[in-house]
């Protein structure tokens, strides 16, 4: 099978400056909408509610312990969501923005130094230090690890996958990008975390042997970067369109599966804005044109967001439909569960992501299942609380890190034991064997593999 030109990024100085609190997007006034959706009728109201205030809010996530939708409210809409709300007998409650959300993010010279896996665990790093960790690691396992470009972003930066284990053979692949939104930080981390633990450590050899894993560590950086140096709460992509105030497109409503139906807007200005079309986002385009190369290879496929601690399966861009094996996309996604309460009992919750508060459609993972790939998932990491929501603290980053791999770990060993072996089994008893060598390797990690 022939793949594009693997590519390696030249190892130089790279100098980063980061952003002052006058360059970020003054957010002065905006506030954080709560609303507890326990009750029904509220629960219906919540799912209408950009029918009810004539505009789509910024949904930033839930709380499904609490029951409780959060959303982002420009300052001048403030006192008219809140007179709407209450007419209506909607409890509800609107709270400041976190300030730490515009924090001074201090200059960090690298000359003379590398980009650590210390770095990975405990800073939230740009996108020119995420591209010379992955090229370190690179050149760290040659044997290993290859880069791959998949293909440019809107104002050109590359899009790139890490590729560990490829040994040429026809091996199951587990595929992993992070990113797509791009407020979104803690994904990036999870994917670069995933990306040195797996190919640094002697205890995954054995599973690479059998199974090849596919991690692209951003998929928005465009995006990204306008997030740390413009708009911390920018979303979108970058691109631009004729005679339009507004830039960027959803891309996870731009995959080409029941695009532009249900949960989303073909406004430009929108959060939730579409696209003029599937796929009209290069970043997007790159994501499909590589999966559909691989298709029949790719097995399990996990799109990292966050925030809400959640395992999403499809299908997404509808209410009470499911795929035909969705037994086994629930199977599994409680063993990743399961293995995520074992680091530090933190609770992740298995559901479908269109029984929800909201179809989402132009997903990623909807339209990776679409395509036959088994087991799609979007996984919603920590933290759960809007308190701290995309703002998770640094020294949070490596606890996430380490209970997501957990969860990755596991659909991994879910596809060895499917599809990575002649052997044929049930449902049951290939889960049964996800846990078992999950608890071997689990073992080992206790004695420090994994952790940085």
């Amino acid at each position: 099978m022939k793949f594009p030109a693997l590519l390696l990024f030249g190892a130089g100085i790279i100098l980063i400056g980061f952003a002052s609190a006058s360059d970020y997007k003054n957010y002065d006034g905006f506030k954080i909408l709560e609303v507890k959706y326990a009750e029904p009728r509220v629960r219906r109201y919540v799912q209408e509610i950009e029918q009810h205030l004539g505009f789509m809010p910024d949904f930033l996530g839930e709380n499904w312990k609490l029951q409780q939708a959060h959303y982002f409210i420009e300052k001048d809409s403030v006192a008219r969501v809140s007179r709407q709300l209450t007419a209506n007998n909607i409890t509800h409650r609107m709270r400041d923005l976190n300030q730490n959300i515009f924090k001074v993010r201090k200059r960090r010279d690298l000359e003379n130094s590398q980009v650590t896996i210390q770095d990975v665990n405990y800073r939230y790093l740009n996108y020119n230090e995420q591209m010379q960790f992955i090229n370190t690691v690179a050149q760290q396992f040659p044997n290993t690890v290859k880069l791959q470009k998949l293909g440019n972003s809107y104002e050109g930066r590359s899009i790139t996958a890490v590729r560990i284990g490829d040994d040429g053979t026809n091996k199951p692949i587990v595929w992993i990008d992070a990113g797509i939104h791009a407020r979104e930080w803690i994904s990036y981390n999870v994917a670069l975390y995933l990306i040195y633990t797996i190919a640094s450590e002697p205890a995954y050899r054995d599973l690479l042997s059998s199974v090849q894993l596919v991690v692209v560590p951003n998929t928005n950086p465009d995006g990204y970067e306008y997030s740390r140096t413009h708009d911390r709460m920018w979303r979108k992509t970058r691109s631009r369109f004729t005679n339009s105030r507004c830039g960027g497109a959803d891309a996870n409503r731009n995959y080409p599966f029941y695009w532009g139906t249900k949960g989303v807007s073909h406004s430009q200005c929108s959060e939730i804005y579409c696209g003029t079309r599937a796929q009209s986002e290069p970043e997007v385009l790159a994501l499909t044109n590589a999966i559909q190369r691989e298709e029949t290879r790719i097995k399990g496929y996990i799109a990292l967001h966050s925030y809400g601690q959640e395992i999403l399966y499809p299908w997404g861009h509808t209410m009470r439909q499911y795929p035909s094996d969705v037994q086994d996309l629930i199977q599994v996604g409680q063993a990743m569960a399961a293995a995520v309460k074992a680091i530090n009992n933190t609770e992740y919750s298995v559901v479908n992501s269109g029984d929800g508060l909201y179809p989402a459609a132009g997903a990623s993972d909807d339209w990776a299942k679409s395509r036959g790939i088994k087991f799609s998932y979007t996984i919603e990491l920590s933290p759960i609380d809007d308190e701290t929501g995309f703002t998770l603290p640094e020294d949070r980053i490596n606890q996430v890190n380490r209970e997501a791999f957990q969860a990755i770990q596991v659909l991994m060993i879910e596809v060895k034991s499917r599809f990575g072996i002649p052997k044929v089994t049930s449902s049951a008893s290939a889960s049964a064997n996800s846990l078992i060598l999950l608890k071997r390797l689990r073992t080992t990690m206790s004695r420090g593999l994994g952790r940085g």
